[in-house]
């Protein structure tokens, strides 16, 4: 293990584990990222069929400043319905060159919007949701039997200025493939949120979120496995930054784009 890839032994770091307190023995910092430099980004076309409108793979965009990284969704102005997935994927061995097995993983990052969304449809510039996740993909059953599933911890913020979820900060969990809310909030602004995801892919469940430094236990909640039957037989691990328009309605009526800021990416391997 090298020195220079363990940020410290913080022995004094306490994590409530089923009513008894785990102390958090080390810290492996894997991949850090200050502005999404080297990241790709996919079109997931239609999210969760809300619509049958057009798209393509130019219908999402990254760019990067010195300081931050843009993932942006309908970047044409189409009429369309995108989500923008910023991705990070290692394959076999993380950047530590250790294999990627099944660990409790921290994944840190910053995010912000670029402008305040409106209930108004002439404002194009207008979100649904930003989402960050840890996926953990076993093509060949080598590290559990996943016969082609993925293991996925997800925060999702919710960002539609259209409905009564407005801030509210929610985790996808299964079963059933379900959304939920954690009680947690943000009212959209401006500035800069750091949102943190610790799970633990061997017991197949979240450990916890913390936004802007305030934690929610979220042991014995399940992560959600997603069928990927089209893939490969590789061992992948995944980092996602999302962004996703408003909804246009079922035709793509109203046009919107939505461009999510993101910096300060850390990745940890958490040992107990």
């Amino acid at each position: 293990m090298s020195i220079k890839n363990i940020v410290g032994i913080t022995i004094g770091v306490l994590l409530v584990a089923r009513g008894v307190y785990a102390a958090e023995l080390q810290r492996i910092l894997v991949y850090s990222s200050s502005n999404l430099s080297g990241h790709e980004v996919f079109a997931e076309c239609n999210p969760g069929g809300g619509t049958s409108c057009p798209c393509s793979p130019s219908d999402v965009a990254m760019s990067q400043t010195k300081t931050f990284g843009t993932v942006t969704a309908n970047p044409n102005n189409g009429n369309t319905w995108v989500n923008a997935i910023g991705n990070k994927t290692f394959q076999e061995q993380l950047p530590n060159n250790k294999p990627i097995d099944l660990s409790v993983y921290k994944y840190i990052v910053e995010t912000r919007l670029p402008v305040l969304p409106r209930a108004n449809t002439n404002q194009k510039k207008n979100p649904q949701g930003a989402h960050t996740m840890i996926q953990l993909y076993d093509g060949r059953n080598a590290l559990w039997q996943a016969d082609k599933h993925t293991l996925e911890a997800v925060i999702y913020w919710e960002l539609s200025p259209f409905t009564s979820e407005y801030g509210k900060i929610k985790i996808f969990t299964d079963p059933p493939y379900t959304l939920i809310d954690t009680g947690m909030k943000i009212t959209p602004d401006l500035r800069w949120h750091k949102f943190e995801l610790t799970a633990d892919f061997k017991k197949q469940e979240y450990r916890s979120i913390t936004i802007d430094g305030k934690t929610k236990n979220l042991q014995g909640t399940k992560l959600i496995s997603v069928n990927q039957p089209t893939w490969g037989e590789e061992v992948t691990l995944a980092l996602t930054t999302e962004s996703l328009p408003a909804w246009p309605w079922q035709e793509c009526t109203y046009i919107f784009n939505w461009s999510q800021e993101f910096r300060n990416i850390l990745f940890y391997k958490l040992l107990f």
